[in-house]
């Protein structure tokens, strides 16, 4: 009853942690992908992780070398796959351009986020919330009138999201200077 986290998404444990792994794997390849909301939200977590694990290893790069390796090590391990973690490194052919890690040195956490594609279960596009989306098109079949989105599948009528990485610079307002009321009173 206690303790509780988490979602089953009605699979097993194993499942569940080879789709975390491969939603990750595909969001660090293609830095947007489609996916359910029940899923990007339970893949957010571990995401993160893996990005915070990548940070503390390129920081510990030229100084601490087997503090890096341990650290690839790590996101090797739970990953699973070489080119998403090069390209979370920065290693290989990513090496002149950075990696992912390397645009988020600065963030402190927040690296992913979540767009809403519908309002509702079986809702229409709202808007253009990304400038992707607009190759995205809904259609309207028989007299159950269910949405299909083309070209995919749409086997459950659970919402679907826009899955993405974030920029890496952190967008800051210029601070607003507050006068206290003993210096109005000058």
């Amino acid at each position: 009853r206690h303790g509780m986290r988490g979602r089953h998404l009605s699979r097993t444990a194993a499942h569940r942690k080879s789709l975390r792994q491969n939603i990750t794997n595909s969001l660090f390849s293609y830095g947007r992908i489609i996916t359910t909301l029940e899923k990007a939200k339970e893949t957010r977590s571990f995401a993160e992780k893996i990005i915070t694990i990548a940070k503390k290893g390129l920081l510990k790069r030229d100084s601490d070398r087997p503090g890096y390796v341990h650290c690839y090590r790590q996101v090797l391990s739970k990953l699973r796959n070489k080119d998403a973690v090069r390209k979370l490194f920065g290693e290989g052919q990513w090496r002149e351009t950075g990696g992912i890690a390397q645009r988020y040195l600065e963030r402190s956490g927040g690296y992913t986020r979540i767009l809403r594609l519908s309002g509702t279960r079986l809702g229409v596009l709202s808007g253009n919330t990304v400038g992707k989306t607009s190759e995205i098109e809904y259609k309207m079949e028989g007299r159950d009138r269910k949405l299909r989105l083309l070209g995919r599948r749409l086997n459950d009528n659970a919402s679907r999201v826009i899955f993405e990485l974030v920029e890496g610079k952190i967008e800051t307002q210029p601070a607003v200077e507050e006068t206290s009321q003993s210096e109005k009173n000058k």
